[in-house]
């Protein structure tokens, strides 16, 4: 194996990066020791945490103000329908497919004809124009 008079050039830049990493580190640990950085570190975290609760309080008061639900209201929905489709889940039994097939409309009359024919009749009688009736004097 012949070695070459030139370094290798990445190697040169992975000795520098871990050189600059150590050197950050350092640095960061120092500074991170001293009560300055705790005091600083302090009053951004209540910094931080008052401007998200303003801004949690301003949408809540825009959400009541356009009477629309907030992110809570409409997750306590979705848990209440939940439990009510697990509670309806319970009570009903299990049908199979029988249960997807279309159920007839329910009305006062029966349907005394196939439901393709009946709307075919009520299509035409919509294109009738309208006959009123008249009392002869």
């Amino acid at each position: 194996m012949t070695t070459s008079r030139l370094p290798d050039p990445l190697q040169l830049c992975r000795e520098a990066l871990n050189k600059l990493e150590s050197g950050i580190n350092g640095f960061a640990s120092r500074k991170m020791d001293s009560p300055e950085f705790g005091r600083r570190m302090s009053s951004c975290t209540r910094v931080s945490s008052g401007a998200r609760y303003l801004a949690e309080r301003s949408v809540a008061r825009l959400l009541e103000r356009l009477d629309l639900p907030s992110r809570q209201e409409v997750r306590e929905l979705a848990d209440a329908v939940r439990r009510i489709e697990d509670k309806l889940d319970q009570l009903l039994p299990d049908m199979g497919p029988k249960a997807l097939t279309p159920r007839p409309p329910r009305s006062r009359r029966p349907l005394e004809m196939e439901p393709g024919v009946a709307l075919s009749n009520a299509r035409q009688r919509a294109k009738r124009p309208a006959t009123h009736n008249k009392r002869k004097p």
